[in-house]
């Protein structure tokens, strides 16, 4: 018996992972603060991330949890209060949606908060396993779509590369560790991309697929830091980004990793795919 609860069911990864569960006939569930918005045919249970009697509530009776947290700026209190309620409504397994690089002793303030979220479930004493994704693919479409469009990409990235996964690899990593979650106890797996691309390169091939130019031009960090407090990003979240930023520019982000290959016996899908399924997002 393994019963399945889903957070995060309602952005990128959980879309993907939900529909897969679906397809395989998983015995699962949703959580969500308006649980009449699960997908048809998908039960959804009432669940709010910072109410931690809500929490234990919607957790009681599964068996396996996959976490995915907001990027928000209470996201460690979310964290703990998610974790805390694990513990006390008897959950064997946490299948934790974190970030390549985790770290709690990181410099790099994204990696030691995922680290410092992982290592609250570590030390929860549940079984847990750690999913790892890079960048998103699809952050081309989601938040590049308009400077494409546009003919510039500007990001603070210098020359550095990056190793981008398509969040479809990930969902299906995701189903395979649900499926049979104490066959990867204990494990960490980074998902990741089969090749790495500097913005000029991925600029180099959308501008193939779409028929015209798209060029990337390298802005200073603080151009970038004030660029997104006039979006009205909040402060912390800033600190986050700008930290990634710094492991793309400082080429820390090009690692390349088999995990994805392992779980789901097929390599990564391919920037060059991705792209020419997604023209019509870029083309004016």
């Amino acid at each position: 018996m393994n019963r399945i609860l889903v957070t995060g069911a309602s952005g990128h990864i959980g879309t993907e992972l939900v529909n897969l569960l679906k397809a395989r006939g998983a015995d699962f569930a949703v959580m969500s603060s308006r649980p009449g918005s699960a997908a048809a045919g998908v039960l959804g249970i009432p669940g709010d991330f910072a109410d931690p009697a809500s929490l234990q509530r919607a957790f009681s009776g599964f068996d396996t949890l996959f976490l995915l947290l907001p990027l928000v700026p209470n996201k460690l209190e979310l964290a703990r209060n998610a974790v805390q309620a694990a513990k006390a409504a008897g959950v064997r397994h946490i299948v934790r949606s974190s970030g390549a690089g985790a770290d709690a002793a990181s410099p790099v303030s994204l990696a030691r908060l995922q680290g410092s979220i992982d290592q609250l479930v570590v030390e929860s004493g549940i079984a847990h396993t750690f999913l790892r994704p890079a960048t998103f693919m699809q952050n081309l479409v989601n938040f590049s779509a308009a400077q494409i469009k546009g003919g510039t990409l500007y990001a603070p990235h210098g020359d550095g590369a990056q190793s981008l996964v398509d969040v479809r690899d990930i969902a299906e990593c995701a189903a395979v560790v649900l499926a049979d979650p104490a066959a990867h106890a204990g494990q960490a797996y980074t998902l990741t991309g089969g090749e790495a691309f500097s913005n000029a390169q991925q600029m180099a091939l959308v501008s193939r697929a779409i028929g015209r130019p798209v060029a990337y031009v390298d802005v200073p960090e603080a151009a970038a830091v004030e660029a997104m407090q006039g979006m009205g990003v909040p402060a912390p979240l800033i600190g986050w980004f700008m930290s990634l930023n710094h492991v793309v520019k400082q080429g820390w982000a090009a690692g390349i990793s088999g995990d994805v290959a392992a779980l789901t016996g097929h390599p990564p899908r391919r920037l060059e795919a991705f792209i020419a399924e997604n023209v019509a997002a870029w083309r004016a």
